[in-house]
């Protein structure tokens, strides 16, 4: 059983770049392998960039590291990112919690909520639980948007 309580999201230090990659790696690299190839190295050089552009927030449980996701709020919308769990914290609620949490502070504030994912990846049917629509794709991504209150 999960005490949410003991969830927090902190600002990542340099420290958590590595979990940050490896868990990355974890998460998608079987996809990134059928959509891309193998080549560690260009993932490498990826997720540095990603770290100096778009740094998560690290999800902690108990103070220690389980997640990652970034968050990109300004007066139109809030993108979310990189909103990935360790696969032994999945299909615990702990994704739902804190996007309940992110969609409370957007319908609250009117703003649209956005975020994108493999077109392979199974988190779809959370996203969908949450009323986010397609509102376009491309060979690789859905690109999603939920409005304030509910469908977008």
């Amino acid at each position: 059983m999960i005490d949410y309580s003991l969830l927090k999201l902190v600002p990542a230090e340099e420290s958590h770049s590595e979990f940050s990659y490896q868990l990355k790696k974890s998460a998608y690299g079987d996809y990134i392998k059928e959509i891309w190839g193998c080549d560690e190295e260009r993932q490498i050089e990826f997720h540095a960039q990603d770290w100096l552009n778009k740094r998560p927030k690290i999800i902690l449980y108990d103070k220690q590291p389980i997640g990652t996701i970034y968050l990109n709020e300004n007066k139109d919308y809030i993108e979310i990112a990189q909103f990935i769990i360790l696969s032994e914290y999945q299909n615990k609620g702990i994704g739902s919690y804190i996007l309940e949490g992110i969609l409370d502070r957007a319908d609250r504030s009117g703003l649209i909520t956005r975020l994108d994912y493999l077109h392979t990846n199974p988190v779809a049917s959370l996203y969908k639980r949450f009323n986010f629509k397609i509102v376009r794709s491309d060979d690789i991504f859905h690109f999603t948007e939920r409005k304030p209150g509910g469908p977008a």
